[in-house]
């Protein structure tokens, strides 16, 4: 019976290409096409948004505020500028901060008055809440963990 060798080879980590990114982002931006924006935390705890249009497969942007702002401004407005979002200056959430990104956007939309439209629960059996945020320009989708300080937050807005 042979024995099999097998050698790894150990490679740096090759970094995230987010202005790579961000440049796909402002193409999509300057076609005026809409966005379909989902916000998420990565495994590596970075903030970002999962971007799509009728023309460009999705994509992940990671966010810093700068980012963040662009984005909701083209979704609110149709602004494209993109000057100061510095794309490459990005930090992930520290191991012990809340890092649940979409929750905390999903929040400051609802705390904001802006209107969100949510998938009935009766029809959500898989333990989510789901809703939409509609602009201008495109949508947030939100699919939360159904928890129950979620449903209570959203039973004292008086959304579910």
């Amino acid at each position: 019976m042979t024995t099999l060798n097998i050698t790894f080879e150990s490679k740096a980590v090759k970094n995230y290409d987010n202005s790579g990114a961000h440049e796909a982002a402002k193409l999509i931006m300057k076609k005026y096409e809409n966005l379909s924006v989902k916000f998420k935390t990565d495994k590596d705890n970075y903030p970002y948004a999962w971007l799509e249009s009728k023309s460009m497969a999705g994509f992940k942007l990671r966010l810093n505020q700068a980012e963040l702002t662009w984005i909701m401004k083209y979704l609110k407005e149709g602004e494209t500028e993109d000057f100061g979002t510095k794309p490459e200056n990005v930090e992930a959430y520290k191991e012990d901060d809340d890092n649940d990104f979409q929750l905390q956007i999903f929040k400051q939309l609802i705390e904001s008055g802006k209107v969100l439209q949510f998938v009935p629960t009766f029809r959500e059996t898989n333990g989510y809440i789901s809703a939409t945020s509609s602009y201008m320009k495109g949508k947030i989708f939100f699919r939360l963990e159904r928890t129950d300080s979620l449903v209570e937050y959203l039973q004292e807005k008086e959304l579910i």
